[in-house]
Protein backbone atom coordinates (compact mmCIF):
# COMPACT_ATOMS: atom_id res chain seq x y z
CA UNK A 1 0.00 0.00 0.00
CA UNK A 2 2.84 2.02 0.69
CA UNK A 3 4.12 1.90 -2.87
CA UNK A 4 1.17 2.28 -4.45
CA UNK A 5 0.73 6.02 -2.22
CA UNK A 6 3.89 6.86 -2.83
CA UNK A 7 3.97 5.88 -6.73
CA UNK A 8 0.36 8.39 -6.84
CA UNK A 9 2.39 11.11 -4.29
CA UNK A 10 4.80 11.05 -7.24
CA UNK A 11 2.38 10.72 -10.15
CA UNK A 12 0.71 14.51 -8.67
CA UNK A 13 4.12 16.23 -8.66
CA UNK A 14 4.98 15.18 -11.85
CA UNK A 15 1.26 16.59 -13.13
CA UNK A 16 2.11 19.71 -10.80
CA UNK A 17 5.49 20.38 -12.66
CA UNK A 18 3.41 20.63 -15.70
CA UNK A 19 1.49 23.75 -14.55
CA UNK A 20 2.67 27.63 -15.17
CA UNK A 21 3.92 29.00 -11.91
CA UNK A 22 0.79 30.98 -11.12
CA UNK A 23 -1.52 27.83 -12.03
CA UNK A 24 0.61 26.07 -9.26
CA UNK A 25 0.61 28.33 -6.74
CA UNK A 26 -3.56 28.44 -7.26
CA UNK A 27 -3.40 24.28 -6.91
CA UNK A 28 -1.09 24.49 -4.15
CA UNK A 29 -3.26 27.11 -1.94
CA UNK A 30 -7.04 25.82 -2.28
CA UNK A 31 -6.18 22.16 -2.80
CA UNK A 32 -2.77 21.26 -1.02
CA UNK A 33 -2.00 23.69 1.63
CA UNK A 34 -2.54 23.16 5.19
CA UNK A 35 -4.93 26.04 5.72
CA UNK A 36 -7.90 26.02 2.97
CA UNK A 37 -8.34 29.30 1.38
CA UNK A 38 -11.43 30.37 -0.23
CA UNK A 39 -11.57 31.37 -4.14
CA UNK A 40 -11.73 35.21 -3.26
CA UNK A 41 -8.52 34.97 -0.77
CA UNK A 42 -6.33 33.50 -3.14
CA UNK A 43 -6.83 35.52 -6.17
CA UNK A 44 -6.98 38.99 -4.03
CA UNK A 45 -4.06 37.73 -2.55
CA UNK A 46 -2.40 37.05 -5.55
CA UNK A 47 -3.55 40.19 -6.95
CA UNK A 48 -5.17 38.48 -10.02
CA UNK A 49 -8.63 39.59 -11.39
CA UNK A 50 -11.43 37.53 -10.35
CA UNK A 51 -11.87 36.30 -14.19
CA UNK A 52 -8.18 35.84 -14.73
CA UNK A 53 -8.47 33.30 -11.85
CA UNK A 54 -10.67 31.59 -12.98
CA UNK A 55 -9.56 30.81 -15.91
CA UNK A 56 -6.07 30.02 -14.55
CA UNK A 57 -7.68 27.54 -12.18
CA UNK A 58 -9.79 25.67 -14.81
CA UNK A 59 -6.60 25.27 -16.98
CA UNK A 60 -5.20 23.93 -14.27
CA UNK A 61 -7.53 21.64 -13.71
CA UNK A 62 -7.75 20.66 -16.72
CA UNK A 63 -4.29 19.93 -17.16
CA UNK A 64 -3.76 18.10 -13.92
CA UNK A 65 -6.67 15.81 -15.12
CA UNK A 66 -5.67 14.91 -18.62
CA UNK A 67 -1.72 14.41 -16.88
CA UNK A 68 -3.22 12.15 -14.49
CA UNK A 69 -5.56 10.36 -16.96
CA UNK A 70 -8.50 11.32 -15.00
CA UNK A 71 -10.12 13.69 -17.48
Amino acid sequence: EYKILSTRVRNVERALETLDPVEREIIQLKYLAKQKYTDIFIYLEMGLAKDSYYEKKKSALSKLARVLGIG
